[in-house]
Formats: structure tokens, sequence, C-alpha cells
């Protein structure tokens, strides 16, 4: 009698650490799973023109092209797409590693306003006490 008990014991101890394993390795996916936002480039403009991120989190832009060629580009963060005419989105993912505000530009010519089609990522640190994202005063 002993013997069962124990095996039933022991097989319900079991059960719970594969369950709370599962339940970890499937919370874990989860928030490794990168924030994703949609992008439009048009001339002469990105839509939104202010994207803000949180510092560390992993950021997936789907970016389309509303007219014609255009580029996308964040030096800091080296990237740099080409963003055809069509509804199809050019990915582009990155790790926002660093809180600052920084361009976000065209990087392919696509007219007489080109120079002025800018963008602002806001990469923002979090404050712990308050439990809320701020802005970091240094660049």
């Amino acid at each position: 009698m002993f013997a069962k008990r124990t095996s039933v014991v022991r097989l319900i101890a079991v059960a719970i650490l594969v369950a709370a394993a599962a339940w970890t390795v499937n919370g874990a996916a989860r928030q490794d799973a990168p924030r994703e936002i949609d992008v439009v480039a048009r001339r002469f403009a990105f839509e939104p023109a202010r994207i803000e991120v949180a510092v560390g989190e992993r950021v997936r832009l789907r970016v389309v092209s509303a007219d014609g060629v255009h580029g996308f580009e964040i030096k800091k963060f080296k990237v740099k797409k080409e963003i055809p005419r069509g509804t199809t989105p050019v990915i582009i993912e990155f790790t926002a590693s660093e809180a600052g505000e920084f361009p976000i530009l065209c990087s392919e010519y696509c007219g007489d306003g080109h120079e002025d089609m800018q963008g602002q990522l806001v990469v923002l640190t979090r404050d712990v006490q308050n439990t809320e994202v701020k802005p970091n005063a240094t660049k």
C-alpha cells in the first residue's frame, strides 16, 4: 500500500514539473517575440513619423511604400533597407539597445522633397521606481 502511494505522489510531482516547464517555455517564447509596428513610406513622410520603443526591446518593422521606391535607414542600429513600390512589406528587425532619439531617413532618392522625408525613433528607458516609461535625458 505504501509503495502505491509513493508511486502516485511521484507521478503527480512529475506531472506538476512537466506542466511548470511547459508554462515557463511558453511564457518565455511570448516574451521573446518582437513588437511589430507597421510603417508606410510615402512622398515625403513616414507614417507614423515617430516610433517609440523601450530600450532592450526587440522590434519588427513592417514597412510598405504607398507610391514609389523609398529607403528606410536608422544609422545608429545599422538598419538600411530599400522599400519597393507595392503592398508586400519589407521586414526590418533589430533590438533597440540604446536609449535616445534617432533619425529615420529615406535612403533612396524619391523626388524633390526627399531630404525632408524623416521620422524619429525614440528609445525610452524604464523607470523602475515609477513603473512607467520615460525618455533618457542623455543622448
